[in-house]
Parts: structure tokens; sequence; C-alpha cells
């Protein structure tokens, strides 16, 4: 019965069948209530261009690697796509509209985004050229861009194909472009170039010229031109019912990702404010934070456009999943769901500000954190964050907790917050369909080997074979939550302590308890998107350094930051400045599991910890060497109702299981600590794994720095774990380590200050 509902459940799409028009005062609005329009979304190109050569190339399925796209687009709340046409790949010489394989790749697009509750914005003209033979038979290979917007035989040409491009009967939909209601309106040209001291009479007239040429067509739609190029007093004199501009306020094409914050840099797109365009809608067409792997940006690029009266605006530009770990067609932007988690849920949250903020509001730019209740935006955190009392939306340990969290319909994160947590970096998506029930989608962990703006057809990002733990604290789930496959409704887990190991995939959380007849109904009308994700990486190998610095002093320490994955050595060559002498230096990753540090102090350091009041966490130094963890408790800080100090430190082993192979269950702890009070005596530690075992130890503290040795045998089941038949730890499995003091380690000290410092944790084998 569980099966039947979850596979014939009918869900419930939103409405793409709606019209807009353009009103005396330049603000579009839906006709049918007189609301306005507000739509977020992206650039996506599977049709055309470089998109259309690699999935062809590669023999990829078109239909497939589009329903996955808009299956994300949908994921993450997107209401619109913007398409440049390539014309020269579906036009002739004379402006004849070609229906060819591309033009049937529109058609199923924009009948798939319709389908899904996704406008199109089109733009039938882009003049810029493809790589194909028959990209020559295109009207644009006749005219460079200059002559495009100045000859009039080139206007009477294009007009011609705006008129038919109009005409044109999407083979899907059976309706003709200039009608269908999922095609929002249409901007004329792509990014138009004029000679230099171009009048503006005679761009106006041009304009006029396409604009006529597309209303030949019979369309009522919205029609826009490209004003960018401040050519906004030419454009606003002009028949078009509105202008478009855009921003990449981080520049295009550095060829590398940029370093530190860049959130100051969103101060203005090309929609500058102007009287010449203040009857005019607004759109941006294009727009992005170029070469930035920063999931802080775009909710501040959403308050931005509000402000200056945008009302669609569209990334530039979405990578196919299918395509989107080499990041190899614009390779300046990279956005995916799966290869980009964090920056694709920071867009997410961009699209529900954008819709909910009104048209004018107020923007200051700031270079670390804007905050616009319910949306918060930090640099440093690298966070996007969206608060209500039903959703709970955040690309790092979130800031502010739920204020609601027993209203709570909608928890989408990365990283630990107060409800839920995963040890990997995939967005997990909790939609709650009824009281006790969630379904959970659940996308990969993955890992950068190359910096993802360096082009070339090299992986940038792989995904990543762990099963994150993931901790889920929702109110009228229960901690004993039971775990089924959505698909085939069969049960795969059991959760113990609200914890439970998962791969990736589509999931129902259930309350054994309450899970009934009404759960099942609530659960079936539940509006889920498809899941579409990838698999693992079969041969996972790969090195990223950062931050090399081309000049050094003589004497100077030279500091390199490498990241690796199945990597043990990498070899440095450093050059003098003669080029008379070279040096390789190996650098030393993990050569063998007894190398491998299971305590990520500078992870540990920006994590969130569960607190009692009166204790500050702290970066120390172990005299050894080294960074230390440390934790201080003032006088009576475990007096209260929080009594203890807790975090959980992320340590990916799981990721590296070749490493440990047969040796997994260690021998011996290592650990380096000290007690920074004369009245705390020790720590818990605990190691939680991959399959939801959770063993650990009381760590025996002194005042003096120790290196501390504790048998793995001897570490004993915390929480869920029992002991039984010998069982021990298994540190090829280990994902996550606990540390926590309080009330049950201290007893008559309880009121004393407490204290800690931890530098290492180590496991000989």
């Amino acid at each position: 019965m569980f099966f039947a509902l979850l596979a014939t459940a009918a869900m419930a799409v939103p409405r793409a069948d709606r019209l807009a028009k353009v009103d005396a005062e330049g603000v579009m609005r839906w006709t049918d209530d007189g609301s306005e329009v507000a739509l977020f979304g992206v650039n996506y190109y599977p049709p055309f261009t470089v998109d259309y050569k690699s999935i062809k190339e590669q023999g990829l399925d078109f239909s497939q690697v589009m329903r996955e796209d808009v299956a994300h687009f949908r994921r993450l709340g997107l209401t619109c796509i913007r398409i440049h046409c390539f014309d020269r790949q579906f036009s002739t010489h004379e402006g004849a509209f070609v229906a060819n394989h591309h033009v049937a790749l529109l058609d199923e697009l924009i009948d798939l985004c319709a389908r899904n509750g996704i406008y199109t914005v089109l733009t039938p003209i882009a003049w810029w050229g493809g790589s194909y033979a028959e990209d020559k038979e295109g009207f644009s290979n006749d005219w460079e861009m200059r002559e495009m917007t100045t000859n009039r035989t080139a206007w009477a040409i294009q007009a011609r194909f705006l008129k038919e491009f109009g005409e044109h009967v999407n083979a899907v939909t059976k309706r003709r472009y200039a009608d269908d209601p999922a095609i929002l309106c249409f901007e004329l040209i792509n990014e138009p170039l004029y000679p230099p001291k171009h009048p503006d009479d005679e761009i106006t007239a041009y304009v006029n010229a396409l604009a006529d040429g597309l209303r030949a067509s019979g369309t009522a739609k919205p029609i826009f031109y490209n004003a960018w190029q401040r050519r906004n007093a030419a454009v606003g004199r002009a028949r078009v019912d509105g202008v478009t501009g855009s921003t990449y306020p981080t520049g295009l094409v550095a060829g590398h990702a940029l370093k530190g914050p860049q959130l100051a840099k969103v101060r203005a797109s090309s929609l500058y404010p102007d009287e010449h365009i203040a009857r005019k809608a607004r759109m941006i067409y294009e727009f992005d934070c170029a070469d930035t792997p920063g999931a802080y940006m775009y909710p501040a690029f959403a308050k931005l456009f509000r402000h200056e009266g945008v009302q669609v605006a569209a990334q530039f530009q979405y990578d196919p999943m299918r395509l989107a770990d080499v990041n190899g067609n614009w390779q300046t932007h990279h956005l995916n769901l799966v290869y980009t988690p964090a920056k694709a849920l920071s867009f997410a949250i961009a699209a529900e500000a954008f819709r909910r903020l009104p048209r004018g509001c107020a923007y200051t730019n700031d270079a670390n954190e804007l905050v616009f209740p319910p949306f918060r935006v930090n640099a440093a955190r690298n966070l996007s964050q969206m608060a209500t009392e039903t959703d709970y939306l955040y690309t790092a340990d979130p800031l502010d907790p739920p204020p609601a969290p027993a209203k709570l319909r909608r928890v989408w994160g990365v990283g630990a917050s107060p409800v839920a947590s995963s040890t990997g970096n995939g967005v997990y998506f909790l939609d709650k369909a009824a009281d006790g029930v969630w379904r959970l989608q659940l996308h990969p962990s993955v890992f950068t080997v190359r910096d993802e703006y360096s082009g070339g057809t090299q992986p940038k990002v792989v995904v990543l074979p762990a099963a994150p733990t993931l901790t889920v604290n929702l109110p009228g789930l229960g901690t004993a939550f039971r775990v089924r496959a959505a698909a085939a409704g069969t049960v795969v887990k059991q959760a113990d302590g609200g914890r439970v190991a998962l791969p990736p995939g589509d999931y129902v959380l259930e309350n054994v308890s309450t899970f009934g007849a009404a759960e099942r109904k609530a659960l079936a009308a539940l509006e889920t998107p498809a899941y579409h994700a990838r698999s693992a990486t079969e041969k996972i190998f790969g090195w990223k350094m950062d931050d090399v610095p081309r000049q050094w002093g003589d004497r100077m320490p030279l500091t390199f930051n490498v990241s690796a994955i199945g990597v043990t050595n990498v070899v440095v060559t450093v050059q003098s400045a003669s080029g008379s002498e070279t040096r390789s230096f190996p650098v030393k990753l993990c050569v063998k599991p007894d190398d491998w540090e299971f305590l990520n102090v500078e992870a540990a350091l920006k994590g969130r910890y569960t607190w009692a009041p009166g204790v500050r966490k702290y970066r120390g130094a172990d005299p050894a060497g080294g960074t230390a963890l440390g934790f201080a408790a003032k006088e009576g800080a475990f007096a209260g109702p929080k009594d203890f100090v807790g975090q959980r430190i992320p340590c990916d082993a799981v990721g590296f299981q070749d490493l440990f192979g047969e040796t997994g269950r260690g021998k011996t702890a290592v650990f380096r600590a000290r007690a920074m009070d004369a009245f705390t005596k020790r720590v818990e530690v605990v190691f939680v794994q991959a399959d939801g075992g959770n063993w650990g130890v009381d760590l025996e503290l002194t005042p003096e720095w120790r290196t501390i040795r504790v048998p793995v045998k001897d570490f004993r089941p915390y929480w869920t774990t029992r002991r039984g038949d010998g069982t021990e730890p298994d540190m090829g499995q280990v994902q996550v380590i606990s540390l926590g003091y309080g009330r049950w380690l201290y007893g008559d000290t309880l009121d004393k200050p407490h204290g800690y410092e931890i530098s290492s944790i180590k496991v000989e084998f």
C-alpha cells in the first residue's frame, strides 16, 4: 500500500500559465489578478552552442540531461529560465526560421519547464557563433554585430526572423511561441553593439524595426530590449515594454578562483537610475559572482535587484549536471546543485528573497554581512540563511536558530543546525508532509580536486563514496524514526538517538508510533521534485594547491596549502629569480593510516558547539607544535540547565577507506591534550562511525601537555552502540569526533572553573 501511494502520487505543480502585461507605470503584472511579476532563475543552454556540442560529443541523452536539470530548478524553487537563442544554428541567410534539432530541443525544454512551474524568457537573436558546419547558414554569419544594428537591409532580415520565430508552433505543446503562456516575454537581441558615437535616434529606429517584426507575429507578450552600454535614452523612446541589464561585479574569466570576501562588490547593475526608463519594466538578463566559489553572494544580488525595481533576474549560467564536474563550457561560471552544493542552496535562498522583497526596497552594500530579516548573508562564515517560522534554509552552520521549530515545513541545509546536521557537504532537503513524516532528499558529498575556474578538460569536482551521518531533531519525528526508500517504500534504516548514516538518495522519515493512513495520504500529496544526483567517482584521485605566492623573501618561510584525495605525496618545485637554481620538496600528505589526523582543529574553531553560559571556545597552542582547540568554562557555568559543552567535528575519514584497508580497526588511539584548570580531570571523546556505531573514552587530563595513549579495545560503547561478540571501533568508518564535558564528569567540583585544550587525535595501526 505504501509503495503504491508513493509511486502514483500526483504532485501539484506551480503555475506557469499566467499571462503578463506591462502597465502604464512600467510594472509587469499578471493579468488574472494584477499582482506584480517577480521571477528568479538561470540561463540554461543544452539546445544550443557549447552545451549542445558537449552533450552530443559525449553521446548523452539530451532529454534526460534536461529532465535532470529542470528537476534541480524546481528543487531550488526557481521560477524562470532565460535563453538567448543562437540564431546561426536555426536560420537561413535570408532570415527564415529553420525548425531543426536545436528548435526541437527548445520546444521540449519550454514544455518541460512549464510542467514544473517555470517560465521561459526567450532572446531570439544572439548573433554569437557556434562551431558546426550547420551554423554557416544563419543570417548572423553575413553581418558583423555593428552592421546588424545599423544596416537597414540587415534590419529587414532580422525582422523577418523575429516574425517567424513568434509564429513557430511548438511541436510538443502545439502552441505558437507568440501565444504560449509558458513563455513570459521576449528580449529582442542579446547584447547589441553599435559604432562609436552612434546616434540615439538611429538606435531607437532599430529597436522599433525589430519590435515591429516580432509584433507582426500577433504576439501581445511584453517585449524587452537590452539597454546595456548606457543607451537607456534611446531605448526609453522605443516601442518596447521593458529594458534589460546585467552585472558581473567580480569581473569575468580570472582563470582562477578569487580569494577573499567579494560581497562589497555587489553595488549596482547596468540599470542605473535613469528617468528615460522610468516607465519601462526591468529585467536582469545575466548576472553572476563569476570566479567566486562562495555561498554568500546571491541573496545580496536579489536585494540589489529589487532595490532597482527589477522583476525578472536570470543568473548566467547553470551547468548541466552531466557536464558540471569539468566546468569546461563557460569556465568563469560554476553553478550546479550536485557539484556546487552550498552555492546552489545560496541561490535557492536568493530566489526566496527576490520573491518576498518589495520593488524599491533599500539596499546598502557591505564587505562582511547583510542582515534583512528573515535573510542574512555572512562572508566570513560562507553563509546564506533564511529563518522563518516555517522555513529554515542555510549554506553553513546558521547564526540564528529557527524561530518556531514546531511550525517548520522546510529544512534545507549544508552543515549543522539545532534541528538537522550532516557530516557530509551535500545539500539535505527536508520537506514536511504531516506531523511525524518528512521527505528527505540527500545529495552527495563532493571534493574539489582542481580550481573550478581554471578551464581545461579535466574534472574539477568529484563525487565522494560517503554515507554521511545525519542528525535530525525535528518536533514530532522522534529520535527512533524509521527511514524508507522513497521509490520502493522499503525500510532501509532505523535512527538511533536521532542519528542515521545514509548514502545519498530519496527517503521518507517517519515516526514509527504515529505513521498511518492519514500520513500516507499527506505524503502522496507532497510537492517534491524528482531526485537526480550523480554516483560516486570510480577512481578518486586528485589534489589542489591554493595560495601559492609567486614571490617571497630570502630565508622566509614558504607555506603551501594542499588538499588531496587518493594522493599520498606531492612534489613542489620552486625556482630562484635568476633561474639558476631549482629545488623540489616532497610534501607528505598521508602515507599510511597512522598519519591520518582525526581532529581538524581549524574546522572545529569555525564550527558551532552546544554550550553552557559563560563558556568560550578559543585557539590555543601546543608547545610541541600546532594549533589547539580550547574550551574555558567560568566558575558556576555548569550549575544551570545548560550544564555541558559539546562539539561534533567532521573528520571525513570515510572518504579514505582505501587508505585504511583491512587494518581499519586500529590498535591505539593517541591524544595530545591538557587540562586548563586543576578541577578538570577528564573530557569525553567519542568516535562516531558511518554505520551508526559510537565508541569513546573519558580521557584523563593533567595540567601539563601530555601524549595520552589509549588501546582501542578499551573504548566503550556510547549512546546507541552495544558491546557484543568482541566488537570494537572501526577507525576506517569514523566520520565525526564528538568532544564533551560538563555535569556528568565533575560531581562535587561542578561549580568550579573548568577547561581543556586538545591539539591532536591519531590512531596507530
